[in-house]
């Protein structure tokens, strides 16, 4: 069965030519990242992604880059499922284990959400780690059974906290050696979602 992932084009928001790692401008950062309840003019999606692998009884090496959700071009493709076509064509093997960890501007949506927990289950050696700064469309039913189905699954889905944002920051953003400074709001923000998630996976 080909994966409903597959065909799709991928490419990283911005690339570094000599390390071929992906980073956000400072500003990008602050605004799509910006953990509010309900957040406006935020229609892109970002995926800042750690890949942990490990061949079995070797050390394990990393993979790191930025992902965003395809809205030009005439094709419109999810920043999940962009992250898939590029891991299952580029990295995935099956004498090898990976953890990934995804740090992501919006919770999946339900149909990402599917595609993901598919994908995870029909791939016993890799697990994922979600961290959201915003959780997508959280009063809907569906949107509220795609988080469950991928906690379902064995994903470990969680709320970003100002560790995980100041991780990004140093991680996934040209910051040139800047502190990362805390948005009005976010220790606030962060208690609501974390309650919204909880009610959600129950």
């Amino acid at each position: 069965m080909q994966p409903a992932y597959r065909g799709y084009s991928q490419m990283p928001w911005t690339r570094d030519s000599s390390e071929h790692m992906a980073r956000l401008d400072p500003e990008t950062f602050y605004f799509q990242f910006c953990n509010l309840l309900y957040a406006n003019r935020r229609n892109c999606s970002y995926i800042c992604y750690k890949v942990e692998r490990r061949k079995y009884h070797s050390r394990a090496s990393f993979d790191w880059g930025v992902f965003h959700n395809q809205v030009y071009g005439g094709t419109r493709c999810h920043t999940e499922l962009r992250f898939l076509s590029w891991f299952h064509a580029e990295k995935l093997r099956p004498n090898e284990r990976y953890h990934i960890t995804w740090f992501m501007s919006w919770s999946p949506c339900m149909k990402c959400a599917k595609e993901v927990a598919d994908f995870l289950g029909r791939h016993q050696n890799v697990t994922l780690s979600i961290f959201t700064a915003r959780l997508y469309n959280f009063q809907e039913e569906g949107s509220r059974q795609g988080l469950l189905r991928l906690s379902d699954q064995g994903a470990h889905v969680d709320i970003m906290s100002y560790q995980e944002f100041k991780y990004c920051w140093k991680k996934f953003v040209n910051s040139q050696r800047r502190p990362f400074r805390p948005w009005k709001k976010l220790y606030r923000n962060y208690q609501r979602l974390v309650e919204e998630l909880e009610d959600i996976l129950g």
